[in-house]
């Protein structure tokens, strides 16, 4: 026997569909402000990349960082 008390937890289906709905909506903003961050960081760097002189650099940052919208938006 186990001396461990580990409660067992059944998934979602405790909550109402009202939540269930909720959770994954809080997943998609999540996501989506995790992209949009990203992107702005990314376009920081490649204005500074620009503005130092290395415009090769700043259009590849650029480019890179607009991928994630391409694919998963």
């Amino acid at each position: 026997m186990s001396d461990f008390n580990l409660p067992h937890y059944a998934g979602a289906d405790h909550l109402p569909q009202d939540s269930r709905h909720r959770s994954g909506i809080a997943a998609r903003q999540v996501r989506r402000r995790v992209l949009v961050a990203s992107a702005v960081a990314s376009g920081v760097v490649a204005a500074g990349a620009i503005a130092v002189g290395l415009p090769a650099a700043g259009i590849a940052v650029y480019l890179v960082a607009t991928l994630p919208f391409t694919f998963f938006s």
